[in-house]
């Protein structure tokens, strides 16, 4: 097993839903109704406990990558994947699925743009991919800078969170391992790179923080987690 890999391991991943999930299977019923038939669907980074899996149609399949070797989810088709290297592809046998999540992953690993491209190799042309990441642009981000704060989601260390100066911004905490952080336009400019159909682009508050839900539906591009809805390229 690899360095990183070890280090993912050991992070905990979310025990129950919470209101990115909830957006995400938002998406996932949309297009279902879209489809009007039952769907296979692939989430990349399903975590220990898989939270989106309770969340589909009963007819319809889950499927669940992630880089921890086993999880506490009692999945029926599960595969452990070091998605820096291996290929989403093979342990499918070439299916193609309707929808695919990736939560929270992309910011994990070396090459944001191998990691689109493993996307697009198992979809088709009405897949719809449901992806989201932290977004440096966040308000609070702005204001941190400032005065001489680490910026929320940036991580210098692979043991510990620092540069916050107390607690309270996080100071300390274990680390999530992210390696790779985006703002808003510096997406869409790899979407655009790689030729994905943007779709829909939302944003959804993390902590609570007072009147953060209101500025996430009227400035998605200051808010601290971004979900980007996707089509993979049209084939040609």
């Amino acid at each position: 097993m690899s360095a990183h890999a070890s280090f993912y391991e050991q992070v905990a991943t979310y025990e129950r839903p919470v209101i990115r999930h909830e957006r995400f299977l938002a998406a996932y019923r949309d297009h279902r109704a879209t489809l009007g038939r039952p769907l296979d669907v692939l989430d990349v980074g399903c975590g220990e406990h898989a939270v989106l899996a309770d969340g589909l149609a009963a007819e319809d399949r889950y499927f669940g990558v992630d880089v921890k070797e086993h999880i506490a989810a009692n999945l029926e088709r599960y595969a452990s994947l070091d998605l820096d290297r291996d290929e989403l592809a093979e342990p499918w046998g070439g299916q193609r699925f309707d929808v695919i999540f990736c939560g929270e992953v992309i910011e994990h690993v070396f090459s944001p743009d191998r990691l689109l491209r493993q996307l697009a190799s198992v979809s088709h042309d009405d897949t719809l991919i449901v992806l989201s990441t932290p977004n440096l642009a966040y308000w609070l981000n702005r204001l941190l800078l400032l005065v001489g704060i680490n910026p929320m989601f940036v991580e210098n260390s692979s043991d510990v969170v620092l540069g916050r100066r107390t607690a309270k911004l996080g100071q300390g905490n274990p680390t999530q391992g992210h390696i790779r952080l985006f703002t808003n336009r510096a997406m869409l400019d790899l979407l655009e790179r790689e030729q994905f159909r943007v779709r829909g682009v939302s944003s959804v508050p993390v902590w609570g923080l007072p009147g953060e839900q209101v500025l996430c539906r009227w400035a998605p591009s200051l808010g601290p987690n971004t979900i980007y809805l996707l089509q993979p390229p049209a084939s040609r």
